[in-house]
């Protein structure tokens, strides 16, 4: 079945020239960026459109009504107000990766702007996974807090919500995630799919819609938002953005983007500026491409691997870290939490700078280094289990299970795994002494993987009328089921009992028959030919126009004729050196047109290195290799431990060159 629906298609974008250059006369932009719009339809052609999709409304920025119900956002103002002025703590809950993280530190910083005494916590997720958890509200209970807010999680936490209520704890909920038929009684939930119809709000991440509730509470306070700080807390929110591959597509999701691009590159707040500066060294300018690979796995690296009982840091340090300069705040905390991990990672290196800020940056970077040590161990042993489990002509979704691997790195193995088949995959793992079972899923982007393991969950219930799709935890009032299922249309995670497995693995095959084979279909979608003069930092100039890059826009594709590959380096970590090595190499053009002046090109080529050894046993010297790829600034380290910014080609697929690798779409 997968042999020709997983084949990998190069599709070249055929456009009428005039149309292109009528287009790019009327929005006076470069007809490359006019190849772009029109390739990607962005608002379908219509001028206005694109140019208010090129620059969203500013209103956007600071717009709260509508981001849930009018009924629930007045209940949520009106106690988070009360809660203020009678100086009650406030307990947040946030979800332990990077959209939950950032979004409870909008919630703590905003609210502590206000007055408020707010403290914060997160799931471990080797025990505990994702969402509201009740050893949390037990926490906030023992420390007279009344209220729990909630980041990125608590809307199908039914089970959870209720245990508050019966410890007297009232719980608002902020959330993006989709609701199910059934709901938690929260005193309110802050989430857009509470509105019925088109609402732009369904668009954001969690941290957006945190900093959207904030900006309600500040304005039932009268409180004017300073600028500086509002710049810090898009910052957070283009964070959370990007994590969490909202789409780039809506209007809002881009103006924020925008301008928390702006506070992150020009932030004078001491913890993120410390992290930006661990993360990406050298780098003038970070875009939102640059973003998901740097900061956000350091961000997401401490929530899947922290547990403070094996005192590995959580995601509690990397809120201790952003909160730094964003107001008062103990300037010991940051160097007592230094202290206290630091016996557990050993840095690669001394940390040369006094700022503290510095050094809890180094803390989660330090962490981000273990995390993909515990993933090695984990994909030494995934092949032969594929061997095992896996019907690579049949199934629709590659399902592997393992014994006790770690519960939050799994999620990056499934990415491999899908990355790997080109099909939605799921790793599935027990424990000794456990009779949960931890899931994790990912898709590619045709397939809403959330709505197939939903639709099993909702037949599961029906038949056996129970919840598929929990875990058991303990509070301080005896062991406790709880939900145990989240996520989004590519990304999902869930903990099932062991005794489920059978029949949850029979209805997801069935569900996954039901998805049509076109949707299986995986294309690179080319936006047009080049000439390697045309290549260069103007180009990159040029593309920037468009920015933000992401979800549902990325950058665009171009097509390179009759290129030399030389100087081919493989890299990777174990998994990648023994089965899909990565490849750097210079690209030059065969051709030698007088234009090029003997330009070459740095290139790297991820999980390409086999693909290439193979196809140049039959490609002559003077032939060469046709390549499609993305062109992008690139931070190359030296010898002095500084980096310099070079462009680069980041190369998706290369094949001997040829008058006909491309199919002509008419778009």
């Amino acid at each position: 079945m997968f042999e020709d629906v997983n084949r990998e298609r190069w599709h070249l974008s055929s456009l009428a020239e005039e149309a292109v250059t009528n287009f790019a006369t009327a929005l006076t932009i470069d007809p490359l960026l006019s190849k772009v719009l029109l390739a990607r339809k962005i608002g379908q052609g219509d001028v206005d459109k694109v140019r208010a999709f090129l620059k969203p409304d500013e209103s956007m920025v600071t717009a709260f009504h509508g981001v849930t119900s009018d009924e629930d956002l007045k209940r949520g103002v009106d106690r988070v107000e009360a809660a203020v002025k009678s100086r009650e703590l406030i307990m947040i809950n946030g979800d332990p990766d990077a959209d939950g993280i950032t979004g409870a530190t909008i919630l703590v910083s905003g609210l502590r702007f206000l007055g408020a005494t707010v403290e914060y916590d997160f799931p471990t997720r080797s025990s505990e996974g994702h969402g509201l958890q009740p050893r949390i509200i037990d926490e906030a209970k023992a420390k007279g807090a009344k209220l729990v807010i909630t980041s990125d999680c608590g809307s199908n936490d039914i089970p959870a919500v209720e245990y508050a209520r019966t410890q007297g704890l009232d719980v608002i909920i902020c959330d993006h995630h989709i609701l199910s038929k059934v709901q938690p009684n929260a005193l309110a939930m802050v989430n857009p799919y509470r509105v019925t119809g088109y609402s732009p709000y369904k668009y954001l991440s969690g941290a957006g819609i945190s900093f959207k509730f904030l900006l309600a509470v500040f304005d039932r306070f009268g409180t004017e938002m300073p600028a500086y700080f509002q710049s810090y807390l898009l910052a957070l929110v283009t964070l959370g953005t990007v994590s969490d591959r909202m789409s780039l597509l809506e209007p809002m999701n881009r103006i924020l983007i925008q301008r928390g691009i702006d506070g992150i590159n020009n932030t004078q707040m001491e913890g993120l500026k410390a992290l930006k500066e661990i993360s990406a060294p050298g780098f003038k300018a970070l875009q939102s491409r640059d973003i998901s690979r740097t900061i956000v796995p350091r961000l997401n690296a401490p929530g899947r691997i922290g547990d403070r009982n094996a005192g590995i840091p959580d995601s509690r340090i990397v809120v201790d870290l952003l909160l730094l300069g964003a107001g008062k705040h103990n300037a010991d905390r940051a160097s007592t939490v230094m202290e206290k991990f630091s016996t557990v990672f050993e840095l690669e290196q001394k940390i040369k700078k006094s700022s503290h800020g510095l050094q809890e940056a180094a803390l989660v970077d330090d962490v981000n280094e273990q995390r993909k040590y515990m993933t090695s161990k984990i994909e030494d042993e995934i092949d032969e289990h594929i061997k095992a489990q896996v019907n690579l002509n049949e199934d629709r979704i590659i399902v592997v299970r393992g014994h006790n691997w770690n519960p939050g790195v799994i999620g990056i193995d499934t990415d491999r795994l899908r990355e790997r088949f080109l099909r939605p995959a799921m790793i599935l793992t027990s424990y000794t002494g456990d009779i949960f079972v931890r899931g994790s899923v990912r898709s590619i982007p045709t397939i809403n993987v959330y709505q197939v393991i939903n639709a099993v969950g909702e037949a599961f219930f029906e038949k056996e009328q129970r919840l598929l799709y929990q875990t058991e935890v303990q509070t301080e009032n005896g062991p406790r089921r709880i939900n145990a299922f989240g996520g989004h249309s590519q990304a999902c995670g869930f903990t099932i009992h062991e005794d489920d497995i059978p029949v949850f693995l029979k209805m997801l095959h069935a569900e996954m028959a039901k998805v049509p084979p076109e949707q299986f279909h995986f294309s690179y979608e080319i936006i047009d030919t080049l000439k390697f003069a045309q290549l260069g930092p103007r180009l990159v100039d040029t593309l920037e126009e468009l920015a933000p890059y992401g979800q549902y826009f990325e950058v665009p594709i171009f097509y390179l004729k009759r290129c030399q590959i030389s100087q081919v380096r493989t890299f990777g970590n174990r998994y990648q050196h023994t089965r899909t090595p990565h490849m750097d190499f210079i690209v030059t053009d065969l051709r030698k047109d007088k234009t090029d002046n003997g330009k070459f090109f740095p290139s790297v080529g991820f999980s390409l290195s086999d693909k290439y050894n193979e196809l140049k046993q039959h490609v002559r010297a003077d032939s060469g290799f046709d390549i499609i790829f993305v062109i992008e600034r690139h931070q190359q380290s030296r010898r002095n431990g500084k980096a310099r910014e070079q462009i680069r080609l980041n190369v998706l697929d290369i094949r001997p060159a040829s008058d006909d690798n491309v199919d002509q779409v008419i778009s």
